[in-house]
């Protein structure tokens, strides 16, 4: 598991938090839902909240909202002390409801306008029989303009659809004016454009009245884009925290949600953008090929960038030959969590990293070699799969020319190389190593 040493949270000196978690579990109907869970949320800050579903999120942010008792564990809020059970008493309840501002996943439907359920949100500022007075409308209308309600303003809240009673709800969750929002979900029954507005006003309302949130997402792209650190559930458990490039890395994909992904920075935002590859769950899904081989790609300036994706999806344990700095394959080796042999950038391959390269090659059950450019700096990769056993050598995409390779930057010395392990295991096309990495599994016996 990962976790970064921003887990250290609760030891550390918060003074402007206006959340702080503890150890805190809780249980329903006897069974432990999430499990010594420490948190804080500084002021100014939008904290996301990841992981699959059933791993604990949404019962985590009830036992903040007061909803669901906690079992073990102290909340504090702007300086107090809730309680685990969220405050037994009257006047507890009270001041968490004007402290705290729960929108739930789904979205209640009733009978009354979306204006009256927007003023709702003001009811915890109100004494015992007191009424809303006009600033209290004043402010509902300003929250229902806000989140581009206002065309609803007279409609009954039940004739409206999920994503409309959705950022109705939002317009009173912000009426309300809480020092922590607590957001299940807010995105997941609007269009694209209606998330990045709620997304937007989250954060504004956050940084401009020096409010914090908690907002769970299962749009990781979005909560990277949002949010400024970000934690990650599975099983109850709190496994990662940090940045959302700290935390956004295949490993967590991997424990989280059981896919392979592939992280890069957004060419617009440069925050984090998730691609997700494939389930890792290939058993299940009747995808079994890899079986937990490993190939060794003898790769470079992006040639096998596609077949590291498409092999780890397959099942297979990825290693790489040498990489230097800079490398486009080296970038996407880092984000999938495959092992290479590091090198400056431009150098020529030493021995120490020679003999690394070899070791890989001979300990994979396969190698391939792909269609990259060859230069003086990398001919040693070539060199050191010449003995291997079990070689698939991919054809470039390029037609090669009176037999010399279109991509040999070596006076043909790379050509000739290239041209004996071709003479040997013949070359095939890249969209068919899949094939024919199976067929050979399938020869060995290795599938039924």
């Amino acid at each position: 598991m990962v976790v970064s040493n921003q887990d250290t949270d609760a030891v550390r000196d918060f003074s402007r938090n206006v959340l702080a978690v503890e150890e805190l579990s809780a249980r329903l109907d006897g069974k432990l839902i999430f499990d010594s869970v420490s948190l804080t949320v500084a002021r100014g800050e939008v904290l996301g909240v990841i992981g699959a579903n059933g791993s604990g999120k949404t019962t985590l942010i009830r036992t903040l909202a007061g909803l669901v008792e906690g079992d073990t564990g102290k909340i504090v809020i702007d300086g107090i002390s809730f309680g685990i059970a969220g405050g037994s008493d009257g006047a507890s309840r009270k001041l968490r409801s004007r402290k705290v501002a729960y929108m739930p996943q789904s979205t209640e439907s009733h009978p009354f306008t979306a204006f009256e359920s927007v003023l709702m949100g003001r009811y915890p500022h109100l004494g015992r029989f007191d009424l809303e007075g006009a600033s209290d409308r004043r402010l509902a209308w300003e929250a229902m303009h806000r989140t581009s309600t206002t065309e609803f303003v007279n409609r009954k809240l039940d004739t409206l659809s999920g994503g409309e009673r959705q950022r109705v709800i939002l317009a009173r969750v912000l009426v309300q004016q809480a020092d922590l929002l607590l957001m299940d979900e807010p995105t997941a029954s609007l269009d694209l454009r209606h998330q990045i507005l709620t997304m937007d006003l989250i954060r504004e309302e956050v940084r401009n009245r020096d409010a914090g949130a908690i907002v769970i997402l299962h749009d990781l792209s979005l909560a990277a884009r949002y949010c400024d650190r970000l934690i990650v559930f599975h099983l109850g458990k709190k496994i990662a925290e940090g940045t959302p490039w700290e935390v956004l890395n295949p490993t967590n994909l991997r424990i989280a949600f059981g896919v392979e992904g592939l992280v890069e920075a957004d060419p617009v935002t440069g925050k984090p953008h998730v691609l997700m590859l494939g389930s890792r769950d290939l058993k299940n899904s009747g995808q079994v090929v890899g079986l937990g081989r490993t190939v060794h790609l003898i790769c470079g300036a992006g040639s096998g960038r596609e077949l590291m994706h498409q092999l780890l999806v397959a099942g297979y344990k990825v290693t790489c030959g040498v990489l230097g700095i800079g490398d486009s394959d080296r970038e996407a080796a880092v984000r999938l969590g495959i092992q290479y042999v590091e090198a400056p950038p431009f150098s020529n391959i030493t021995d120490d990293q020679h003999e690394k390269n070899i070791k890989l090659v001979n300990t994979a059950d396969h190698v391939v070699v792909c269609p990259m450019a060859i230069g003086t700096n990398n001919l040693r990769n070539i060199e050191a799969v010449l003995g291997s056993e079990s070689l698939f050598v991919i054809a470039p995409p390029l037609s090669e020319h009176e037999g010399y390779y279109v991509g040999d930057y070596t006076d043909g010395i790379a050509t000739e190389l290239r041209n004996r392990l071709i003479e040997r295991v013949g070359q095939i096309s890249e969209s068919s190593l899949l094939f024919e990495l199976a067929r050979s599994n399938n020869n060995n016996g290795d599938l039924d």
